[in-house]
């Protein structure tokens, strides 16, 4: 009867990163999702509609305001908060109505901002997972060391692979995830600079249609 010699295929580069890997995988997915929930809900035509702009760029009557209101409703969302915010206060001082448009901004930044603490987490949290991973591997080589000595490389090579593959993973998953929260927090600031200028210029026509002089509503 012939021998047969039985040979075990080497663990893969996950396998070998130790259970540290699985909880980078669920934060790269986390990453991953929210990377392309704020690519589709930051869109410049999504946030800023055809029909928002139109009431922003072309209103300028108060007998049109009632309309645009309904179509404030109909689409929703931050800019039409923030234009809402101007028809409810086109009556009132200057200084007043400005700061309730301010105060509508901060909360169109809050809204479209829901996704980007996810991606600062996960930046934060990949980058201290893949430190984990190293102190885990470190740990694992030496209570081989201790075991079974120096001489015994491919004991302690474990220890060795599990600390720099996490380590990798961790950077992998942390540099693109923060260069993505830089990305959409700088489209979220643009965003809303772009509708705080529309909500001033619309205040201001609509100020002016009604008569009053902007400076002496202050």
């Amino acid at each position: 009867m012939e021998n047969t010699l039985v040979t075990l295929a080497p663990p893969s580069l996950f396998a070998q990163g130790g259970p540290v890997m699985y909880i980078l995988l669920l934060a790269a997915v986390v990453g991953l999702t929210y990377v392309i929930y704020c690519c589709l809900t930051l869109r410049r035509r999504a946030i800023l509609s055809p029909p928002l702009r139109a009431v922003a760029e072309t209103l300028a009557k108060e007998s049109d305001c009632p309309a645009a209101e309904k179509v404030c409703r109909r689409e929703g969302g931050p800019f039409a908060e923030v234009l809402a915010s101007v028809l409810a206060s086109r009556h009132l001082p200057r200084g007043e109505s400005e700061s309730i448009i301010e105060g509508a901004g901060r909360r169109a930044a809050h809204d479209l901002s829901r996704g980007l603490l996810a991606l600062e987490v996960v930046s934060g949290t990949a980058t201290l997972l893949g430190l984990l991973g190293t102190v885990t591997g470190m740990f694992n080589m030496m209570m081989s060391i201790r075991d079974v000595g120096v001489k015994e490389i491919g004991a302690i090579s474990g220890g060795i692979g599990e600390a720099l593959l996490t380590t990798i993973a961790g950077l992998v998953i942390a540099i693109p995830t923060y260069v993505a929260y830089i990305c959409f927090s700088r489209r979220v600031e643009d965003l809303v600079l772009m509708m705080e200028e529309y909500a001033y210029l619309l205040l201001s026509r609509l100020q002016a249609a009604s008569g009053a002089d902007p400076e002496d509503r202050r």
